[in-house]
């Protein structure tokens, strides 16, 4: 019964993820990349306050340093900006199959600056979740999309984040580190929409990726509205995902965060009629396989040494009471972040 509840949740939680991002490209038109961060920012803190309040844990909102919390922040900044950056010229299912590169890449990473051990099979996982990506990005052949790169280097700088976490931040409060990220992201919004109208670049091209390059645009209620949800649906994905991951095995929830790539799949259909590329399901398929496999390692319980949190990808929203820190003892798949 347990278990079934925790893979509820897990389910929950994607989904909460999933309608998040399609939230963002649905109103891609209606306002800037800019103006979006800084208004879903503005929610977030709001938000995050309350439950913290109700929680009696307002305190845990006031970081205890500020320099490597800083630095995780700016990466984890670009990590959204590259991702949300690409939704409005990608389908949902594709950025979202690209970004799952990010538990290979913290695999990596963790190898190269914590000095994880990386075996053959991880080697071997590592290798395939990369032909998954180039299957989804298609690098040089004929009708390759750019900007199918955005949502690889938002996995390169969330992976960064994941380490940088791991290595210099394991002491500050987890809530602390959301609330340094959320500031940043709005000072991040605001710089944008300062700059991003005196940009010099073409009336065409202004206008071909106006998400990108304009500032401030007429606020409709409705958009408030949904950028109010997502933030709601931010912290309730965060708390279920932190729930399943006390209450169930993580080497059995992993897999299920997954799902994530099929929801975003099925909304991709439903909303804009759009059917993965027979490449895209291929770079899909290889990308969870890989992902599942190394999180399934991770999980198996003869490991002969104590498991070390840098070794998988894991998702933000699991650490302990709080969406900015990994567990203790496991990681597993990306899920959304904020």
């Amino acid at each position: 019964m347990q278990d079934a509840r925790a893979t509820a949740l897990i389910l929950g939680a994607m989904v909460c993820f999933a309608v998040q991002d399609a939230i963002v490209k649905l109103t891609a038109g209606e306002v800037s990349l800019w103006q979006m961060q800084l208004i879903r920012s503005i929610f977030v803190l709001i938000f995050l306050a309350l439950v913290l309040r109700v929680l009696n844990r307002l305190h845990e909102m006031r970081p205890t340093a500020w320099g490597w919390p800083l630095a995780r922040a700016f990466l984890m900044a670009g990590a959204y900006l590259f991702f949300y950056a690409a939704l409005p010229y990608l389908p949902l299912a594709q950025a979202a199959a690209a970004f799952f590169i990010g538990p290979i890449l913290i695999t990596v990473l963790a190898a190269i600056f914590l000095g994880e051990p990386i075996g053959p099979r991880r080697v071997a996982a590592v290798l395939v979740g990369f032909a998954g990506v180039l299957c989804i990005v298609r690098p040089g052949l004929e009708g390759w999309n750019p900007m199918a790169l955005l949502p690889v280097a938002a996995a390169g700088c969330y992976a960064m984040a994941v380490v940088l976490t791991r290595w210099r931040c394991r002491e500050v409060p987890g809530f602390a580190l959301t609330t340094v990220h959320t500031l940043i992201f709005a000072t991040v919004g605001t710089t944008g929409l300062l700059l991003a109208p005196m940009l010099p670049i073409s009336p065409e091209a202004r206008e071909e990726f106006a998400f990108l390059t304009t500032g401030w645009h007429p606020l409709a209620l409705w958009v408030a509205a949904l950028f109010a949800l997502t933030a709601a649906t931010h912290i309730t994905g965060a708390l279920s995902s932190v729930q399943a991951y006390k209450e169930g095995e993580a080497s059995r929830l992993a897999p299920f965060e997954y799902s994530y790539l099929v929801i975003m799949a099925l909304i991709d259909y439903a909303v804009w009629g759009e059917v993965p590329a027979g490449s895209t399901l291929l770079g899909m398929a290889l990308i969870c396989g890989a992902g599942g496999f190394v999180a399934w390692r991770e999980g198996r319980p003869a490991r002969p040494r104590i498991q070390q949190n840098a070794e998988v990808p894991w998702t933000p929203e699991q650490f302990d009471d709080d969406p900015s820190m990994p567990p203790d003892d496991t990681e597993t798949a990306p899920s959304r972040m904020m």
